[in-house]
């Protein structure tokens, strides 16, 4: 109990104090938790020195990735009855969690080695039977199995024949992904634009989402990369933010014919 109000007051003293110390920060708005103010900036590593401004909610702790998700969730919601679906989330984030379960009539989570979780599963080959769920939320996990093949075959194998959702987001780091041959910071690669045509291979229909579909700077889609201290934009044009970073990008992967 005490460890839950703990929590409790971080979310309610911690957002006032950042607001209170960057009072001249940019201000941008959570579609997840609806804090509004500024977002924390994160350190991805010292050397080289790497970080990304304004990227965490004081709210519900979001990323860019997270914020774009649930956008591209809620749209879904409009345009299918996901109640009447079933969802496994995999490697589940909190953030999502209560949407997931508002939204889907059925919600499951997986994960090899996080406890808590429904299902542990190999995403490599899991133990469900064919078209078990309708639907599957992926996030930022494709680059840690040894086997991409083997996980991207599992996705569409799980999901019905017709009118199944396979709802993917990576961070697209080149052209073509980049194989490591062994594990290196704990990930077998980085993913490339060639996943999307990989997916296509998979699914009837594939769409790209890219986060400027979306009010990009109100809800701060753009994951804004520095290096050394200069803005990083090193990356394929579909996804490049000049001058800033990276673009989301979430596909959407549709089962059945006229999908």
């Amino acid at each position: 109990m005490r460890h839950r109000w703990s929590e409790r007051a971080k979310q309610l003293v911690r957002p006032m104090l950042y607001r209170m110390f960057h009072a001249q920060s940019e201000v941008f708005t959570c579609p997840i938790c609806a804090y509004r103010g500024p977002f924390k900036s994160k350190r991805i590593s010292r050397s080289p020195d790497l970080t990304r401004p304004h990227s965490k909610c004081l709210g519900c702790a979001s990323n860019e990735r997270h914020r774009m998700m649930y956008l591209v969730i809620e749209d879904l919601a409009e345009r299918y009855d996901l109640s009447q679906m079933s969802v496994l989330h995999i490697a589940p984030e909190d953030c999502l969690t209560t949407q997931l379960r508002q939204h889907f009539g059925r919600y499951e989570t997986a994960d090899l080695f996080a406890p808590g979780v429904d299902h542990k599963e190999d995403l490599q080959a899991m133990s469900f039977p064919d078209g078990h769920y309708d639907c599957i939320v992926i996030s930022r996990v494709l680059t840690v199995p040894p086997d991409l093949d083997a996980c991207l075959n599992e996705l569409r194998r799980v999901l019905p024949a017709t009118g199944g959702l396979a709802i993917v987001a990576e961070t697209y780091t080149h052209e073509s992904t980049q194989e490591f041959g062994r594990f290196i910071n704990e990930r077998s690669r980085e993913i490339g634009l060639d996943l999307l045509e990989q997916l296509e291979q998979r699914f009837d229909r594939v769409e790209q989402i890219r986060s400027d579909h979306y009010d990009e700077k109100t809800f701060q889609l753009t994951n804004r990369i520095h290096r050394d201290g200069q803005a990083h934009d090193a990356y394929p044009e579909p996804v490049r933010h000049p001058g800033l970073g990276f673009r989301e990008l979430v596909a959407v992967g549709h089962t059945g014919p006229g999908a």
